[in-house]
């Protein structure tokens, strides 16, 4: 997305849910190695859950679950920034830095996406 945008081998790469499975993986896998945060989340006390989050994410394991799961999100949100980008032909460079920050600061991203990529009408008609 970031280095060839308009190509059709992005396009096909970015087709499908097949670029989640990295995240995924290292999600399962942590949860599957260290299970006792969830289960803690899950039978605890819900008047405690946010203190329970903070504890897990206080973990070396909780700091992976919370990472992957950061990973995804971004992945999800920058695919779809770069998809109106590519839609919208906003050009090259601009494509670039909404991908960049997408991933890299999502909230940057969210911002540069909604100030460089205009409104396409037929599309949102479509939504």
């Amino acid at each position: 997305m970031l280095s060839e945008p308009t190509s059709e081998r992005t396009n096909n790469w970015m087709k499908g849910n097949a670029l989640f499975i990295g995240p995924l993986a290292v999600w399962m896998i942590t949860a599957l190695l260290e299970p006792s945060g969830l289960i803690d989340l899950v039978t605890g006390n819900p008047v405690d859950f946010l203190d329970t989050m903070v504890n897990i994410l206080g973990t070396e394991p909780g700091t992976v679950l919370a990472w992957s799961h950061f990973v995804a999100g971004d992945i999800m949100a920058t695919r779809w920034m770069w998809r109106k980008a590519v839609e919208n032909d906003i050009g090259i460079s601009k494509t670039r830095a909404i991908v960049f920050f997408g991933v890299m600061l999502m909230p940057v991203g969210l911002l540069m996406h909604t100030i460089l990529n205009p409104l396409n009408e037929s599309s949102h008609l479509e939504d």
